[in-house]
């Protein structure tokens, strides 16, 4: 029997994207040459018990070195250890769609991953929409308030939504709408990343998809491109996004990503950007921009619905009912 407890949602919005070039390191190398001077060679320099300590200290540098660069497991295989129950992370995500070089769309969600022993069990997000940059914060000083921010509470068999734009189909009294059932709103579906690295299979293809790497005292830096084909071939939560599998030029659409990973191979910022025709102007594609944070890796995560008496059952309200905006894909 799972518990349950009130979530609460602590994650700051992401920042303005990087250069690839700031997470650039060499790798720390022991230069196995240097460090001990033979004694006969010193020339009264350096005796043999100097030596001895230079070797001494050599030594123990290397090892540090070795366990540095080598004491974390896998990337695969450290996302496997944090599949359990009761336990994940704090996400900050933010999606933009630009065309002409102006965003025209963007998508900010923030807040927490709950998983259990086969990923992702639960979400519960925070989010705002706004077309162009700057039109909600405008719109909110002629009125005078805040328009909010939308709820997403989702579980495998049940979603719930509360926030701007749903409270038409709310009965008095009820702040949730809960859809429930196969056909609700998945669990990573209300994120902008189309990218999911909770999935194994499609961490290890991004991985395998590389070619940059570098590593730094923070971490390990990847840079690389995935096909559209690719990622629904490997990632369920991606073929939930889809109608259908891309097909034609879709399928060909790359992804280009760049993935920091943390000192111990977790997840620690992924940004993945694609580029999509439109429909009649071809010579006018849009370019997507979506980049995400991971924090508290291990962290005590129970996720929990709304109250009964506060959520209104959304197939019983009826009406032409609109999930949360996504990212255009395909």
């Amino acid at each position: 029997m799972r518990r349950w407890a009130v979530p609460l949602v602590t994650v700051a919005l992401a920042t303005a994207l990087p250069q690839p070039g700031t997470a650039q390191a060499g790798t720390v190398r022991a230069d196995a040459s240097a460090g001990v001077v033979p004694a006969s060679r010193a020339g009264g320099a350096l005796t043999a018990q100097t030596a001895q300590t230079a070797q001494t200290a050599h030594t123990a540098q290397t090892a540090q070195t070795a366990w540095t660069t080598q004491g974390a497991p896998p990337p695969v295989t450290a996302l496997r250890r944090h599949f359990v129950e009761h336990t994940g992370l704090r996400i900050s995500d933010v999606g933009r769609v630009y065309r002409d070089g102006r965003a025209v769309v963007t998508i900010w969600r923030r807040g927490r991953v709950e998983f259990d022993a086969s990923g992702v069990y639960a979400t519960d997000t925070t989010g705002r929409t706004e077309a162009g940059r700057g039109a909600i914060r405008e719109f909110e000083g002629l009125i005078g308030r805040r328009l909010g921010s939308t709820r997403v509470i989702c579980f495998p068999n049940e979603a719930y939504l509360s926030g701007p734009g749903y409270e038409t189909w709310l009965p008095e009294g009820k702040s949730w709408l809960g859809l429930i059932g196969p056909a609700n709103i998945k669990q990573t579906a209300a994120l902008p990343q189309i990218v999911n690295v909770f999935e194994p299979a499609t961490l290890g293809v991004l991985l395998s998809h590389s070619s940059v790497k570098r590593k730094s005292p923070s971490g390990t830096y990847h840079q690389g491109t995935v096909t559209l084909r690719t990622l629904y071939r490997v990632s369920p939560s991606f073929r939930d996004r889809l109608a259908g599998p891309p097909k034609g030029r879709s399928a060909k659409i790359t992804v280009g990503f760049r993935l920091w990973l943390d000192r111990s191979n977790l997840a620690r910022r992924l940004t993945t950007t694609w580029k999509q025709p439109v429909p009649g102007t071809p010579k006018r594609p849009t370019i997507t921009v979506a980049d995400t944070r991971y924090t508290g890796w291990g962290s005590d995560v129970t996720l929990a619905p709304p109250p009964p008496e506060d959520t209104a059952d959304a197939g019983r309200v009826g009406g032409d009912l609109s999930p949360p905006p996504t990212l255009p894909v395909g």
